[in-house]
């Protein structure tokens, strides 16, 4: 067990080292769909021998329809949630867009619930669990959206390495020229929603985005069940559909520009694609494999302190009171919902253990070995982030 909770630590500070080091690169000026491109080749380089080698004999046949399904996983875990989550990280900031990754397990549940995948019982303790930690995990994050406050941590900017500090405006002009098309500039102006406000609105839209991604897998995983396929599947579709609509956002082709220009450039390209899409979905597949999905969701707040902790040493980023007491919230929620599913879990077991023991005492022990197993399934491809 030691080696799992050092493998999930590991795991998030490579997702946090992600979110560094994909705001070094598109300072430094590559394109946010490039980036994606990049990245869902390498994940795709990746994950595609493996599946093919790995999962040959399990994989059903393949049809136009379950094709069609990949492209929708395409369309909301790539497209949409990589696109809006490098807008979003770029009008923001990385430890704002860490807080915000806590926030993919409240969607997801909320998602769940509506389309009757999730149960909630309002006046168990379970129901009531899950219910007030998904608002106190909403009220977080309008608190680090909100409120500002003093400073708590800031990094000597002469000592700094953020050395391309553009002015964020330059990048909402795709933003404005949008506006301009659909009628939506005098709002704009007059509601005075600046270029933080739409990288918050961006991050809450990625994080629902990855929601919608997660909840869509387990349906299409029962059918075709095999996970190294589908996510190489997706990733396929998904630099399809993101060059697409780079072109669109773009108004041609010039965004695709192969040629990395530094080295700050390329090594953030190899990190997102090996470490982030690549060597991060193998080893935490494996972690849920042997210590089950609790225990890997219990480390989910450690991007966010590390997020923090690069982001002031390599960025020179400011932390505010507002930040810290929104985080505190989130992650106070976030194992509130975690402490309901798992005590719902519990009952479960519980109930079934009662029901069978009464109807044949001798099933008692084989029903207890199979909720125990019912609590470590094996849902890696379910756990994927930004």
């Amino acid at each position: 067990m030691r080696t799992v909770h050092f493998s999930l630590a590991f795991i998030h500070l490579g997702f946090a080292g992600l979110q560094i080091l994909a705001r070094v690169a598109l300072e430094d000026g590559v394109s946010q769909c490039m980036f994606s491109i990049y990245r869902n080749l390498l994940g795709f380089v990746l994950i595609g021998p493996l599946a093919y080698h790995v999962e040959r004999g399990k994989r059903p046949q393949l049809t136009f329809s379950m094709l069609c399904k990949f492209n929708l996983l395409a369309l909301t875990g790539i497209v949409g949630s990589q696109q809006l989550f490098l807008a979003g990280l770029w009008l923001t900031s990385p430890l704002f867009t860490a807080v915000a990754q806590n926030l993919i397990p409240i969607f997801t549940f909320l998602l769940a619930v509506s389309f009757g995948l999730e149960e909630v019982r309002f006046f168990r303790r379970d129901g009531i669990a899950k219910v007030l930690g998904t608002i106190i995990c909403i009220g977080g994050a309008m608190t680090v959206s909100l409120y500002k406050g003093m400073v708590i941590l800031k990094a000597d900017k002469l000592h700094s390495m953020n050395l391309l500090q553009l002015e964020a405006d330059q990048y909402t002009q795709p933003f404005r020229n949008l506006a301009t098309i659909y009628g939506l500039s005098g709002p704009l102006v007059e509601y005075k929603i600046n270029s933080f406000h739409l990288g918050i609105i961006c991050v809450l839209l990625d994080t629902f985005s990855w929601a919608v991604y997660l909840t869509l897998q387990m349906p299409i995983l029962r059918k075709f069940p095999a996970p190294m396929t589908v996510n190489a599947f997706t990733y396929v579709f998904g630099f399809i559909q993101v060059g697409l609509v780079g072109a669109v956002w773009e108004g041609n082709l010039k965004f695709l520009d192969f040629n990395l220009s530094s080295s700050a450039q390329v090594i953030a390209v190899l990190y997102a694609g090996i470490i982030a899409s690549g060597v991060s979905y193998v080893l935490q597949s494996w972690c849920v494999q042997r210590a089950g999905p609790f225990i890997a969701s219990v480390y989910n707040p450690l991007q966010m302190v590390f997020a923090a902790a690069l982001a002031v040493l390599i960025l020179g980023d400011t932390v505010f009171l507002g930040t810290v007491l929104g985080a505190i919230l989130v992650v106070g929620g976030f194992y509130m919902v975690v402490y309901g599913q798992a005590l719902e879990r519990r009952l479960k077991r519980d109930s079934a253990l009662t029901s069978n023991s009464l109807a044949d005492p001798e099933k008692t022990q084989v029903t207890e070995s199979f909720c125990s197993n019912l609590e470590r399934p094996l849902l890696g491809s379910n756990h994927l982030q930004n």
